[in-house]
């Protein structure tokens, strides 16, 4: 083969890689998103004198993790594709949970399970349901979120008092932006009714000091 034949045989061959390469798809882009604690809805009230430990979430296998749910027909569970939560779902809404109890300034102390802080009242908290539903086909979603709550004695886990929170805050548009902002609106509001609960039914039930 001549020199001419040998270069004109490589070019071909770049060529040939060139076009292959540009038939592998880039991994699309993920947005990861937060949920910021607004301002407290927790009302006025008085403080307690005992403290209180938040146990890690319980929920199902899809919400265990740090994707974004959303229901498209009544017995259809996906994920929105390029979008994340900024934390697996069960430590985002124990962290939020913290941070409502805490700016309630009602509270000696509140910490996580396992911190080390000595606590008297346990919350338990099961996700049941943490998703953007479109209903009875909807062309938007809401965001729905579902709460299964204990009060239990600690360390005894003698059961203190039960409660189910349910909210709903319809989306202002079908983008994932928009379904965000209706989820931050969902889970304060679900915040802060727990909170209030709790106050209310772990105080007189607390051992004294």
């Amino acid at each position: 083969m001549s020199r001419v034949h040998r270069i004109a045989a490589a070019l071909a061959m770049l060529l040939v890689l060139g076009g292959c390469l540009s038939l592998i798809k880039e991994p699309d882009a993920i947005t990861t998103y937060s949920l910021r604690h607004l301002p407290s809805e927790t009302a006025p009230g008085p403080s307690v004198n005992w403290s209180l430990t938040i146990i890690r979430p319980n929920s199902g296998t899809l919400l265990d993790s740090n994707r974004i749910a959303v229901r498209p027909k009544p017995n259809i569970l996906q994920v929105y594709q390029g979008a994340n939560w900024s934390d697996s779902l069960p430590d985002l809404v124990q962290s939020h949970l913290v941070e409502a109890f805490e700016n309630s300034n009602r509270i000696q102390t509140v910490s996580r399970q396992n911190s080390g802080v000595p606590a008297e009242v346990a919350l338990l908290i099961d996700i049941r349901n943490f998703e953007a539903d479109y209903g009875s086909g909807s062309k938007i979603p809401s965001a729905v979120i579902r709460i299964h709550a204990k009060l239990l004695e600690y360390p005894s886990n003698r059961v203190l008092a039960v409660r189910d929170f349910d909210t709903e805050t319809p989306a202002s548009d079908k983008s994932i932006p928009a379904v965000v902002q209706a989820f931050e609106q969902s889970l304060n509001r679900s915040s802060g009714e727990i909170v209030e609960w709790a106050l209310a039914n772990g105080r007189s039930k607390a051992k004294a000091k």
